[in-house]
């Protein structure tokens, strides 16, 4: 699923146009042989890295293009970070997350399903025997009780079986919301007010709810929303007091820049991990990198890095 997720994201000519300027520029920061320090610690720099290929101006079309590409580069670092944990990282997708995800964050107004505001999505898969095992081996049951081929055309049918566990063991799983944007002082009130509404688990009397009659997010073992911004405003002008800082504050899964952590305002981009993904490593993120980042050749070639 984590390959799926990156492969996606260079198939986006938003992202692929500017790789060739951010590749160097990665590799210059963590190092041509890295070490899981400074895979990591790259958090720091990700806003450096991403403006190397911005442009001067507001045109509603470079915003457009921006906010796709610092998702999609926010969505390459964690799940390059996230290399053999149990924690995968995607741009939402109804034909790709597994349904049973997909409905518990679905927010119906009256008879009407939207979706939100959510740029990406984190799934920590449950630490069970079924998850661990190789997919040729699974012997995973439809509702009819017969077995979910572990291969249609050729390929493995990994939507259909993830689906399914995803049903069966869905109070096992944690998710997480990340809502991306560039700029911070536009955008603050978003993630705000979206958080209020998961956090609340909608607002019946306004006819307001969250998830179907199934799945909802009150059922997940762990649930999270949290706020990455570059930010393209001038960071020097942000403090503890800035509405725009205050606004997200508080929301639960933390808020955050592609810059080094500042205290009272915002977390790096690295610091994520601890705070809602630490339960994805068998043991913890640097252990889980040492073993991965020799796999960038094999395995993770698919990385481009």
């Amino acid at each position: 699923m984590r390959e799926q997720a990156v492969n996606k994201l260079f198939s986006l000519s938003t992202f692929t146009g500017v790789w060739p300027t951010w590749r160097p520029e990665i590799r210059r920061i963590i190092g041509l042989n890295p070490h899981p320090n400074s895979t990591i610690n790259l958090g720091d720099s990700l806003s450096a890295v991403f403006k190397t290929t911005s442009v001067s101006g507001r045109s509603q079309g470079t915003v457009s293009s921006g906010g796709a590409a610092w998702e999609a580069l926010v969505c390459w670092y964690l799940n390059f970070c996230l290399m053999e944990s149990r924690t995968v990282v995607m741009r939402k997708s109804k034909n790709f997350m597994p349904k049973a995800i997909f409905d518990a964050i679905t927010v119906i107004y009256g008879t009407f399903p939207s979706n939100t505001e959510s740029d990406l999505v984190a799934i920590t898969f449950p630490n069970l025997p079924v998850f661990n095992q190789d997919i040729t081996t699974l012997n995973v049951l439809d509702h009819n009780g017969r077995q979910i081929p572990n291969q249609k055309r050729g390929r493995f049918n990994y939507t259909e079986i993830i689906d399914r566990l995803a049903e069966q063991h869905f109070s096992s799983f944690e998710l997480g919301i990340i809502q991306c944007k560039t700029n911070w002082n536009d955008n603050a009130q978003i993630p705000m007010l979206w958080d209020i509404v998961y956090s609340a688990g909608g607002f019946p009397s306004r006819n307001i709810s969250v998830g179907t009659s199934t799945y909802r997010i009150v059922g997940l073992q762990r649930f999270t929303y949290s706020f990455i911004t570059v930010p393209s405003n001038n960071p020097a002008r942000l403090n503890a007091n800035s509405t725009a800082v205050r606004r997200v504050s508080y929301i639960s899964g933390g808020n955050y820049w592609g810059r080094p952590t500042n205290a009272g305002v915002a977390n790096s981009i690295k610091d994520i991990f601890g705070k809602n993904f630490s339960s994805g490593s068998m043991v913890n993120l640097a252990q889980d990198l040492t073993a991965a980042l020799g796999l960038l050749s094999t395995k993770y070639a698919y990385f481009q890095i």
